[in-house]
């Protein structure tokens, strides 16, 4: 049962593999020794698919002994057992050699062959680790099989394994091609705005020329308005107080007044002695006295304050035409208050309202203070742009130079791609020189192998008739051998029912002698009985 296993295992094998004599069943084992030799070449091609023929037709027994030690066959084998292959006691041993042939010829068909790729180029690191990517000489072998299919195609560019290539060692080192792509557009458009920028020239010379004479400005006009502001309230003070001198005057003078219309009546109605009318006409005189000093200081206190307004008016001329610089400035640069008003100094009369102008002045500074201020920080924040732009195009100008330096490299990779696919196939050219010897050289084997084949066919044909002479005598011999057999059967079967009819004859002589005799001693035993009970 073995053997028919081993057998249907052999068979199932070769008809799977396709082997070239699809007649072979298992009425033609034990083989013949030509037929163990292709089927042991066969199996043989599997393991060393270069060697097609590793036995050869004829005196092969040493060759197989040497081949199934090279491959660690555990049994004993000798040569006798390949001479003698067809009987009876070599034929098991010669099929367990051939069973270990198959199975050697199963596992590298398939498990070895399937991944010789995946076993040549194990997925592991530097250290030796085992890691979940492709080695990058799997990827360029299977690349150069590609090209290979097509240059066998006639092709002799390959654009789109060079694009699987490319896409395949990104993936494999886990290049995110869509994030490339995004920093290669930012770059252009990087480089686009780092050209333009360029042509443009730097503005910080000019900008911070223009921030100096800024500060420089709003400092002076800082300490103007401040000088400004400290003369407007002395000339408040010093009007307040002129004023209230003026009001206690006029307060006198009514006084006084009053007193002389009360002097008159009394004069009028003759209350008054004659001392007293000299003492008023004295005072009176002092009055007037007093009256026309107060008139003189009141005119030269006009007087003053008549210059006073002229020194006003062309402060307020002069004030005018700084305001009015101010605003052009403004108008020009574009400057609004926080409530997005364009600035507009207005110069206010120094008449009345003092309060208002001062409120008005005071928010005037505090709005030129707040944009002095961001004025400060819109420039600090420029500076810090351009800074940030200045680092920025470092560093993109560092990443041109490395895109640069790889791109340097990947056209060196190319070369040496073009260099290898240029050596590949001048090494299938001479491969395929010797393949075409190898195969006229085949062809020749071939034609011989055909001559001897019908020499052999010749003399297997004399010994197939041998063999059917010697078949028919044989069958004869055994045809006279068999009745001889039979009617030695028949005969000795007559005389062993003749033999069991003696036998059961002396057996029915020896029971009836047994019961006879047995009778006798009963009897013989009553006789006794009797006797003793008659003398008792």
């Amino acid at each position: 049962v073995f053997q028919q296993t081993q057998v249907r295992k052999i068979l199932d094998f070769l008809r799977m593999r396709k082997y070239p004599n699809d007649s072979l069943t298992s009425k033609h084992f034990p083989l013949s020794s030509k037929e163990f030799v292709c089927i042991f070449n066969f199996l043989y091609s599997f393991m060393d698919p270069r060697t097609d023929s590793v036995l050869p037709l004829t005196r092969f027994d040493e060759e197989v002994l040497k081949m199934l030690k090279t491959l660690h066959y555990p049994g004993n084998l000798s040569r006798s057992h390949f001479v003698t292959m067809g009987s009876l006691h070599s034929w098991p041993t010669v099929l367990g050699s051939l069973s270990f042939m198959c199975d050697m010829a199963s596992i590298y068909s398939q498990k070895l062959f399937p991944n010789i790729i995946a076993l040549g180029f194990p997925n592991k690191d530097e250290s030796g680790f085992t890691t979940d990517r492709e080695s990058k000489e799997k990827i360029q072998y299977e690349h150069h099989l590609d090209c290979w299919h097509e240059f066998n195609n006639g092709a002799d560019e390959f654009p789109e394994q060079l694009r699987a290539l490319n896409e395949n060692l990104m993936e494999n080192n886990g290049v995110d091609v869509e994030r490339l792509e995004f920093l290669g557009q930012q770059k252009t458009g990087l480089e686009q705005e780092l050209g333009s920028l360029e042509e443009r020239g730097s503005k910080k010379v000019e900008l911070q020329e223009q921030k100096e004479a800024f500060k420089l400005d709003i400092s002076k006009m800082t300490d103007y308005l401040h000088k400004i502001e400290s003369h407007i309230n002395e000339k408040q003070e010093e009007g307040d107080s002129k004023t209230m001198e003026l009001e206690e005057l006029c307060g006198r003078l009514e006084g006084t007044r009053a007193e002389v219309v009360d002097l008159r009546s009394n004069c009028e109605q003759g209350k008054v002695s004659h001392l007293e009318v000299e003492r008023n006409g004295v005072l009176i005189g002092e009055r007037r006295r007093q009256v026309e000093t107060a008139r003189q200081e009141v005119e030269e206190m006009e007087k003053e304050v008549w210059q006073k307004e002229i020194k006003v008016s062309r402060g307020k001329e002069v004030m005018d035409s700084l305001a009015k610089q101010i605003n052009s400035l403004a108008m020009q640069e574009g400057l609004k208050t926080q409530s997005g008003e364009t600035i507009c100094l207005h110069v206010e009369t120094f008449q009345g309202g003092g309060g208002e102008g001062t409120l008005a002045n005071n928010s005037m500074r505090t709005e030129l203070s707040e944009m002095a201020r961001s004025s400060r920080t819109l420039t600090r924040n420029t500076e810090r742009e351009l800074q940030g732009v200045v680092t920025a195009s470092g560093k993109f100008q560092e990443e041109v130079a490395m895109k640069k330096k790889e791109l340097v490299s990947k056209d060196g990779e190319v070369a040496r791609v073009v260099d290898e696919s240029t050596k590949h196939k001048e090494l299938v050219d001479r491969e395929e020189h010797l393949y075409n010897r190898q195969l006229a050289d085949i062809r020749d084997q071939l034609h011989h192998l055909k001559s001897q084949d019908r020499d052999n066919t010749e003399l297997k044909q004399r010994e197939l008739a041998i063999a059917k002479d010697r078949l028919e005598k044989l069958q004869q011999k055994r045809k006279e051998e068999e009745a001889a057999g039979r009617e030695f059967l028949r005969k000795v079967a007559d005389k062993t029912v003749s033999y069991m009819e003696e036998c059961t004859g002396y057996r029915d002589q020896a029971a009836m002698a047994v019961l006879e005799t047995a009778r006798a001693r009963v009897e013989m035993v009553r006789r006794a009985g009797t006797e003793i009970q008659e003398k008792v």
